[in-house]
């Protein structure tokens, strides 16, 4: 075979690798707009937060590369399972289901799984979404597993999973017309300040039991220092393409078919940028947004 059979040969290799990634991203952004259809019931995104917070622990705690992607897709995806559900399996926590909702709800790691072993790239993150609600102690759905027969994703989605339902879960629709605007940072954090104090607690006191016990101490540090450098931002009208991670949406920003582009509470990331500035530039949202953002420096004020 002479030298440039080879090249040609590599060409078509690295085009098909590429086009399969973009395949495989395009399924990603598919499946986590239909989950955003079941997440009228939060004050903030709970899968993206999920995702976000899921791999920001992976990294903490050492995994690898190839572990922390995983984890953040089986975040993305935790909650595919109940796209269809009723709306009183949405907005309801599990405690206070009737036995035909809760059995519908239980079903949902189960279905997820179904959805996504599906598709080849999918079945080490069908697995962990399969496993996100197994506790240590084996109290958990829906296999009873404990201890180390849980996949670690799972173990540490499930902690960022039951923090984010303590916190932001609401019985309200928010797409009822209620004014959920954060007006600021003092706003934000005393809203939650009671559900982030007791839910952290609860964790607490859990860990070893039900919760994995360096997910948990690293997952406290980490929203504990969130919340700490949230405390000196202040609201700003920012143009979409200057938005950056780490800045929070005051305001939910939703396109003219309903479909939520940025939840109010919730933290930018380099996706919401993308899909700010596309939105913005066909006019379905406006071209400046509401933000928390660090202050401007002095120097920059002259």
């Amino acid at each position: 075979m002479d030298r440039n059979t080879i090249q040609e040969l590599e060409r078509l290799v690295s085009r098909l690798s590429n086009d399969l990634a973009e395949n495989f991203f395009q399924t990603i952004q598919v499946l986590s707009t239909m989950i955003n259809f079941t997440e009228r019931f939060y004050e903030g995104a709970h899968f993206r937060f999920v995702s976000e917070k899921s791999a920001e622990l992976a990294r903490l705690l050492g995994l690898n590369s190839e572990q922390v992607f995983e984890i953040k897709i089986a975040g993305l995806l935790h909650d595919i399972g109940k796209v269809g559900f009723i709306d009183s399996a949405l907005h309801r926590f599990p405690h206070e289901m009737r036995p035909n909702e809760y059995k519908q709800y239980a079903l949902h790691p189960e279905l997820g799984r179904e959805i996504l072993k599906n598709h080849n790239g999918f079945s080490k993150i069908a697995d962990i979404v399969y496993q996100h609600h197994e506790k240590l102690d084996g109290s958990g759905f829906p296999n009873n597993l404990k201890g180390n027969n849980i996949h670690p994703g799972a173990l540490i989605i499930g902690v960022v999973d039951y923090y984010h339902n303590a916190v932001f879960k609401t019985k309200r629709d928010r797409n009822d017309g209620v004014d959920n605007r954060i007006v600021n940072t003092q706003s934000y954090l005393g809203t939650s300040k009671d559900k982030h104090a007791s839910t952290l607690s609860f964790l607490h006191t859990k860990k070893g039991i039900l919760y994995d016990k360096k997910v948990v101490d690293s997952f406290i540090a980490v929203v504990e220092m969130d919340r700490k450098k949230m405390g000196g931002k202040i609201v700003q009208r920012v143009p979409v393409n200057q938005i950056r991670p780490g800045m929070v949406f005051v305001e939910s920003y939703y396109t003219s078919f309903g479909l939520l582009i940025a939840a109010s509470g919730a933290e930018a990331t380099a996706d919401h940028v993308k899909a700010l500035v596309r939105f913005a530039e066909t006019g379905e949202i406006p071209h400046k947004v509401l933000v928390l953002a660090d202050p401007e420096p002095e120097n920059n004020k002259k």
